[in-house]
């Protein structure tokens, strides 16, 4: 049979259309195109903006819905899944329902979810960008637990692919242990007199638990859905769902090789499509194909179906290892690796199998898989015989494998040690963070012994296998190091032996892609030590080493608990201290509050995309937009020549250009903007952009490199008190050293968002956008168009999280647009992708910080000196601001009776780094910090006596000349020692270090001092209108935005306090600058 008359067979068989339900609304779908992802799908065709576009990746969980599906139409079971919206396909739901946040319960309706609820009255939401896909999440648990209360430890799990950058989890997890069983269980402080605290809340909900618990219908006609064969016929993409193997393998024979993609969860081909460019014209989806699901065990070995979701397979090992049978440990080594791979979504609907045939350099599963002795079972169209290979055999390295290009991964078969036996199977991983993280280095460890007929009753090793994800281009075995071993005596000096032959055959270099050389080294020699610890205490040899137990099992930390005690609100207030949600909590956990992205677009819209420069302190020769301009619903190209106005902005200086005229500063400098009827034309015009470069020297990226080069914004920065060489001369010690502390990614959950609406009724344009500067967006909006201040309007309703982003680095992506849309005439929007958000937008500057510190025999300070350089990046933005907080934060609670303190910003050709969360004070604290740390170490004494003598005392002058007046830092640090038993908890930790060698504790009281207020006198002011209408209602307008602090609701209480009415006749829509102007940044 021909590939046409394949592809002509399955046409006729198949349907060409998609039915699916959501939130019990019933959608057939004639025009899908397989590229559109479910989220996109929600958002643009059914206008449902509950779910978010966070990181496009599958990482942040904004986008979180409930997929449910009948699984088994004779018992009627049902399975839910949660999944990230942003990356399935729209083509992988026929047959569904999906549930969003609106779907669960609305205002309107009057139907709101306990979930819902609960999250308000917890204050678990925030600035809400998060919020419905936490919702989601947590209904997820809920649903899939059949009428049973999850446990603390299952919630605490499902929540490992939501991110919140708001809250710090604790409310969120209140909120959702108010549904588990044994929420009896978790420590709590009882409430005193006139105050109550949150695990009271929680307890209350608790008890209004009934099963079973509210959930959204599913629809009856798809209990009896028959799932019929798909053929998707996009306009660039074909789209296959195969029912039975014969048929995908036919589908495999006609589409060979690089002709088609296997899908199965889309975790990784979407990653390829939208950000590696790798475009696939058939995908052949993998879910329906019963022999690629199943999950069984034989007296002989594990069958794993290589279309069994990770979730699926969790719960089969579960089982599995419950029933207690001999595997050496197959189980609980995957399972080990399950519990830290991906996140919840991911592991519903990424597969075993596309884990495996990915063959990823730094995989999770592949290492334990090899060290198992797995074998991969294979099929094709052209063989009745299936083909077999060792997945030892089987990974050739960089993403290659020993497979045909019509072959299909069938299942994975892991053989059943003999139970007779010894032996023994471990996993290990280390990555940057424990939940959701990829790997650097990560290992599967296998090994049978057998005992020696001697006299201490030595064992031998038979057989051993030592394999490792992140020390090669594909999962690769020690294979020397093994050969060796076998016959040698299972003791510590056969292991230092090991070490010393795996780091040979493992050899890594400073230009190993992914760096960290020297580190993943150590990392493979702690993993095969903890192997050996765990083996001495399984065999439960004689000789070994009481400190083993601490590493023999992995760590697993006890539930998370805290709770907030709420004061009762003063008898002289009738509003004010009383503890509110805020006003738009119920708004975001029902998936209505609207944000910048969630707003309709106005008739005759175009949309956006940024051309920026790839290449640092480079000279524009040329730019070619012959390539964008035939795009199909390309309208302009806009550059510095449509400026109107002046092409220079800045917050401090104008001296940042809103496009590049000549020179590049830096990567990510906005060249030009492509502007298109659609979002999806801007993204591919934009691409097509051509810029020719030519580089300048120097390149300048390091704070080294700026001092190198002697590249400052201004001049040095100095502030002192006292002589320091007077205090130097009269120290006992003096010690030195040099701190380098990094930059930081804001992470705000909504990316920049921009709507521009231009006006020829008086040359108004109006703004929405988040940013926490309106007023200065105005100004320079306003100096950009050439226009008066007052023609410019700047909306902002809410914001997404800012932390400072969104003070200044918002402002050039939003004065390109309005170029753009004075020059089309028509409105411009523009969403910034997670990756361009990133990459444009500046972080929390990098620090290097020296110190010489003089100090006496019992560590009292003497004198310092410091000298600080931050890397400003290529614009002043708030740089030397941040420079001179610094200086003045430099200190903390301590007196240096001689101090001087010198400060530099540099400029480099990196994007502007800019405002963050502290502005400066956390990178002078933590050296200051360290500086304590230092001199306690040197003269091995307690950091905590250090401070205590080093305290400034009431009355006494700060280095900045401030004197210090109610200064009750000692006291607060004396009430909080006895109060947390703070010298008794740390004799516990001392014990604990001293006999545990590899496992610490660690206990920490420092004070911080940080002063309020801007330093600029003026700016400490503010703004407000307060409108009172005929029936007694109130709008409030204010100069200051709401990112999720709650500042809505504290000035809706101070209003209802002075005007003496209930809150809820006082509303506040948005913060806009034709309300209140002239405001100062929040």
């Amino acid at each position: 049979m021909t590939k046409d008359d394949t592809t002509s067979e399955s046409q006729s068989k198949s349907m060409n259309s998609l039915l699916f339900y959501v939130n019990g609304k019933e959608i057939i779908e004639h025009n899908a195109e397989p590229d559109w992802t479910l989220l996109w799908y929600l958002r643009n065709k059914l206008k449902l903006t509950g779910p978010k576009l966070g990181c496009g990746e599958g990482g942040c969980g904004a986008c979180t819905v409930l997929i449910s599906q009948s699984i088994n139409r004779s018992s009627g079971e049902i399975e839910h899944r949660t999944v990230n919206a942003c990356l399935s396909p729209l083509c992988s739901v026929d047959g569904c329902h999906i549930v969003t946040v609106e779907g669960l319960g609305s205002m309107n309706k009057s139907n709101i979810h306990p979930i819902q609820s609960r999250l308000v009255e917890l204050f678990g939401s925030q600035c809400g960008f998060c919020t419905p896909g936490v919702v989601m999440s947590l209904y997820g648990t809920v649903t899939s637990k059949n009428n049973e209360l999850s446990t603390m430890q299952d919630i605490e799990e499902a929540l490992d692919g939501n991110l919140c950058r708001c809250t710090g989890y604790r409310p969120i997890l209140d909120t959702a242990k108010t549904f588990a069983s044994d929420i009896d269980k978790l420590p709590h402080e009882e409430s005193l007199p006139f105050t109550s605290t949150t695990f009271d809340k929680c307890l209350s909900f608790a008890k209004q638990n009934s099963l079973p618990l509210s959930q959204v219908e599913f629809p009856e006609k798809l209990r009896h859905y028959i799932p019929q064969s798909l053929h998707i016929m996009g306009s660039s993409i074909d789209w296959y769902r195969p029912l039975s193997l014969s048929e995908l393998l036919q589908l495999r024979h006609s589409y060979r090789g690089d002709a088609s993609k296997l899908v199965f969860g889309n975790t990784r081909v979407e990653i390829e499509r939208k950000f590696k460019q790798i475009k696939h014209t058939c995908l052949i989806s993998l879910t329906h194909i019963e022999e690629l699901q199943q999950l069984k065990r034989t007296a002989d070995e594990f069958y794993l179906g290589a279309g069994s979701t990770f979730t699926r397979l969790k719960l089969k090992l579960i089982e599995w290892t419950n029933e207690k049978i001999n595997d050496g440990g197959i189980c609980q080594a995957l399972l080990d690796q399950l519990r830290y791979f991906a996140s919840t979504q991911i592991r519903n609907v990424a597969s075993l199998g596309g884990n495996v045939i990915t063959a990823s350099s730094i995989s999770d599963i592949n290492p334990v898989l090899q060290a198992a002795g797995a074998e991969l079972e294979l099929h094709r169209a052209d063989s009745t015989e299936a083909r077999y290979i060792s997945l030892r055999d089987f990974f050739l390295g960089n993403g290659r494998v020993s497979m045909a290009d019509n072959e299909v991964l069938v299942a994975i078969h892991i053989p059943l040690p003999n139970p007779s036996s010894k032996w023994f199977l471990r996993s290990y991983k280390q990555a940057r963070r424990r939940d959701d993280s990829k790997g650097i280095v990560s290992a599967g460890f296998q090994v049978q012994l057998e005992q020696l007929d001697s006299l201490d009753g030595q064992w031998q090793i038979i057989s051993i296998c030592l394999s490792f994800g992140g020390m090669s281009s594909t999962t690769i075995m020690a294979k020397n190091t093994q050969q060796q071993l076998v016959g040698l005596a299972w003791t510590r000096i056969t292991i230092n032996k090991a070490f010393k032959l795996i780091l040979q055959g493992l050899p890594l270099d400073e230009q190993t892609p992914g760096g960290q050389s020297e580190y993943r080294r150590t990392l493979v020699q702690s993993f095969l030590f903890k192997f050996y610890a765990y083996v001495c205490v399984e065999l439960r040899l004689s000789t070994t080493d009481s400190s083993f137990l601490s590493i023999a099992r992995p760590f697993h930390r006890s539930i998370s608990h805290g709770q907030q005690t709420i004061p009762e609100r003063p008898s002289s207030q009738k509003t004010v201290g009383t503890s509110l949600p805020h006003q738009s909590a119920y708004l975001q956990t029902t998936g209505k509050a609207i944000f910048v992205d969630d707003m309709p677009s106005l008739i005759n819209t175009l949309h956006a995309a940024l051309v920026l420069s790839t290449q640092p302190n480079a000279k524009i020769k040329n730019i070619d937009i012959g390539a964008a301009s035939q795009v199909p619903g390309f309208v302009s190209f806009v550059s510095y020549s449509d400026v109107p106005g002046s092409n220079k902005i800045g917050v401090m200086e104008l001296d940042e250009e809103v496009f590049v005229s000549s020179i590049a500063p830096c990567i990510g400098a906005i060249i030009g903007v492509v502007v298109c009827e659609s979002e999806q034309e801007a993204l591919v015009a934009s691409k097509l952009v051509q810029i020719g470069y030519e580089l300048l020297t120097p390149t300048i990226l390091t704070i080294q490199d700026a001092i190198h080069n002697e590249s400052y914004f201004g001049d040095e920065m100095c502030l002192r008190q006292g002589d320091v060489n007077k205090g130097f001369a009269d120290a006992k010690h003096i010690l030195e050293e040099t701190l380098r502390i990094g930059g930081q990614e804001h992470f705000y959950l909504e990316s920049n968002s921009y709507m521009v609406i231009p006006s020829d009724d008086d040359k108004e344009l109006t703004l929405y956008l988040g940013t926490q500067n309106p007023s200065t967006t105005q100004d320079l909006i306003a100096l950009v168009l050439g226009r008066d201040v007052s023609r410019i309007t700047c909306h902002v309703k809410r914001i997404g999280g800012a932390f400072g982003g969104k003070e200044s680095r918002s402002i050039p992506p939003c004065a390109a647009i309005a170029v753009a849309a004075v020059k089309t005439g028509r409105p411009v929007r523009l969403t910034l992708d997670r990756h361009t958000d990133i990459s444009i937008t500046g972080h929390r500057h990098p620090f290097k910080i020296e110190y010489k510190v003089g100090f006496t025999d019992e560590g009292l300070f003497c004198a310092l000196d410091i000298r600080m350089w931050n890397n400003g990046g290529c614009s002043l933005d708030t740089s030397s601001i941040i420079m001179q907080w610094a200086m003045l934060q430099m200190g903390n609670c301590y007196r240096f009776p001689h101090i001087r303190i010198r400060g530099y910003a540099c400029k480099t050709h990196l994007p502007s780094n800019t405002a963050f969360r502290g502005f400066g004070a956390p990178q002078a604290m933590l050296a200051c910090e360290n500086v304590v740390e230092h001199v306690a170490s040197y003269l091995k004494r307690d950091p905590l006596m250090i401070r205590h003598l080093n305290l400034f005392k009431e009355g006494e002058l700060t280095h900045y000349g401030q004197a210090l007046e109610h200064w009750n830092v000692p006291r607060i640090l004396e009430e909080l020692s006895r109060s947390s038993d703070f010298f008794q908890r740390q004799i516990h930790v001392n014990e604990f270090n001293r006999t545990n060698i590899y496992r610490k504790r660690g206990l920490c009281m420092i004070p911080a001092k940080y002063g309020i207020g801007f330093m600029l006198q003026f700016l400490n002011q503010a703004g407000a209108l307060v409108l009172i209408y005929k029936d007694g209602s109130v709008l409030l307008s204010h100069g200051g935005v709401e990112i999720g602090q709650g500042l809505n609701i504290k000035m809706i209480s101070i209003a209802a306090e002075v005007l003496g009415c209930n809150i809820n006749r006082i509303r506040i829509s948005e913060t806009s600058t034709d309300k209140v102007h002239n405001t100062t940044t929040t």
